[in-house]
């Protein structure tokens, strides 16, 4: 006889779910060039926009490392940790779509 094993399928969000924001302006506001997106939001669609966000970054001297040591400060959902430990502790293994969230993988573990 062979029994079938359900699959289950957790999804999680990043934005607004994992974290209780949006990262994009989580990092804008931090590393202060919110006033720069405010400006070009209305001019450029969303990828554009976030090319032209990250250059300015960049003319700006700032890394990856730090954005990724801004993202560290982000709330985290409480309730939203305590999920993603229980599935883990289920053998239900989450995974992170975007390559920047995969950042917070090890945090979510801790």
């Amino acid at each position: 006889m062979v029994v079938a094993m359900a699959r289950v399928v957790i999804v999680f969000d990043f934005d607004k779910t994992i974290i209780d924001c949006d990262s994009d302006n989580w990092i804008m506001d931090e590393l202060g060039i919110t006033q720069l997106f405010t400006q070009l939001l209305p001019t450029l669609p969303w990828n554009s926009l976030m090319d032209r966000k990250l250059m300015e970054l960049h003319s700006q001297g700032k890394t990856i490392e730090d954005i990724a040591e801004c993202l560290k400060m982000v709330p985290l959902n409480p309730r939203i940790i305590s999920s993603i430990k229980s599935a883990h502790a289920s053998w239900y293994f989450p995974k992170l779509k975007n390559s920047i969230h995969t950042k917070f993988k090890s945090r979510l573990a801790s």
